[in-house]
This record gives structure tokens, sequence and C-alpha cells, in this order.
């Protein structure tokens, strides 16, 4: 696994400096040596500089390519804790490694109504997403990782419909869940509710980035269908909330703000 390092990491650091200064001082100490009538002191001064100079380049790449083995070991390390929370959710829901009651929060602020070991609404039949089960236990876990590493999440509820003036009935599901799937990148989560509304949580995404998907999203459906609107609601951690439930909370309040218009309309949480 390659990364770059960032642009800071890749500036003049003091060793590279000081063997700039030590190949200066050489010239410096030659010239004023051949100047003096004394060539042989300005030789061996600038021998000696130049030797020092030549040990600190050798110091300053050793240094380098240890940040940059370390920088991806970092990388490496993020990735493995990220795969193991999502493990250890598909446990939890599965039932292999049933949490004790208490330490997932819902948004009702315990367990109670939600048995894990209960795996027959896991996945929406209709459109092959991950279904609202899923969806409200991986959100402690990603605004716990998100936490963890000080990187934002955002979440955006979805609902997109036909004919907002009138009765509004749903899209497609099939169509909307291909569109927002082939949308998102594959480290989002993509899952849908019982009331047919969309849930998408975007890994190190802030609340512009989030304005931008749903917009891309829109445009996409309007390609595939016609007199579509489409609602969104954006609530982002840490910015509009600290836990799961809070976050999930700011995310429907802002999305019903939408929902009052009669036209596309995104609504992010107050901060």
């Amino acid at each position: 696994m390659t990364e770059n390092l960032p642009s800071q990491e890749r500036a003049p650091t003091l060793p590279g400096l000081l063997a700039a200064a030590m190949a200066l001082i050489a010239v410096v100490v030659s010239i004023v040596g051949m100047a003096s009538d004394i060539p042989s002191l300005g030789l061996v001064a600038a021998a000696i500089a130049a030797i020092l100079a030549a040990v600190i380049v050798w110091v300053n790449g050793n240094y380098v390519s240890q940040s940059e083995r370390l920088a991806r070991a970092e990388a490496e390390v993020t990735r493995l804790q990220s795969t193991s929370i999502t493990d250890a959710v598909s446990m939890r829901i599965t039932g292999d490694h049933p949490a004790p009651v208490g330490t997932i929060r819902t948004p009702a602020g315990d367990l109670s109504g939600l048995d894990i070991s209960d795996t027959s609404d896991l996945a929406d039949p209709d459109t092959g997403l991950l279904g609202e089960r899923y969806f409200v236990i991986t959100l402690e876990a990603r605004v716990a990782a998100a936490r963890r590493h000080l990187r934002p999440l955002a979440l955006i509820l979805v609902e997109a419909v036909h004919d907002a003036t009138g009765s509004a009935p749903p899209i497609n599901s099939s169509i909307a869940a291909d569109v927002i799937r082939e949308t998102l990148r594959d480290a989002d989560t993509l899952c849908r509710l019982h009331n047919g509304r969309y849930a998408i949580l975007l890994e190190d995404t802030p609340e512009n980035g989030a304005i931008w998907t749903v917009e891309r999203i829109r445009r996409r459906l309007g390609e595939q269908l016609d007199d579509v609107t489409v609602w969104a609601g954006i609530a982002c951690y840490p910015a509009n909330g600290f836990d799961g439930p809070e976050v999930l909370n700011r995310g429907r309040e802002a999305l019903e703000q939408a929902r009052e218009w009669r036209q596309d309309r995104t609504e992010v949480a107050d901060t």
C-alpha cells in the first residue's frame, strides 16, 4: 500500500539545510584560502566541509526514507482498524458476537425493540441494499471511527418522488438504488430505510462534499427518470452532533425542512 506523504513532509528538512550550508562554507573557505595565498588551507577546509555535507545528506536521506515507511505503516493501521470495525459490526448483526444490552445506542438511546440476532431485515428485499438494522448499528461505529481519527463524517438522508405537487409517489426503488450506488465511493455506506428513504454515510467527508454528492445523485436521477423531485437532509460529525443518534436526528430535521419545498431541495443541519 503506497501513500503519498503530505506536502509539508516534502519540504526541506533541517539536515538538508545544514548540508547546503556546509557546501556553501566549503566554497567560501576555498575562495578565501586562494585569495590569501594559502591554497592548501582552503583545500583542506573545503574537503572537510564537503565530507561533512555528504554525511549530512546521507543521514537526511535515511530520515526521509524512515518517515515514508512510517507514513505507509500508519495508513495500513488505519485501513486495518476500519476493516475490524466493519467486521465487528457484521458479527453483532448476525448474532455471532451479540453485544450486551446498552452497549450499542439507537436513536431511542438503547437496544429496546432491536433484536441483533434477528437478520430478517438486514437487507432491503426490493433493492438488495443494506437495511435499516445495519444502518442503525454501523452509524455508531462510523462515528466512533471518525472521532478516533479526527476526521469528518457526513450523513445524507435522501427521498426521491414523482410530482412533488401532487400525491408524490416514490420513484422506482431499483433505479434509485442503482443510481445512488454508482455515484458513491467504495468506502461509503448506502442503506434503505423502512420508510423508503435512503441513508448514506460518507467517510472523511465534510459538509461541502456531501452537498456535491447530493447534486450528482440529483443529476443522475434526472437523466434516468422524468419529473423527479429529490429532497435531501445533511448532518455531519462533528459539526452537527457528537454521536450517532444526535447526527441522525439532525439529519432527519434537515430532511423535513427540505420536504417543505415543492421542488428539489437540500438542507444542511444548523450548527
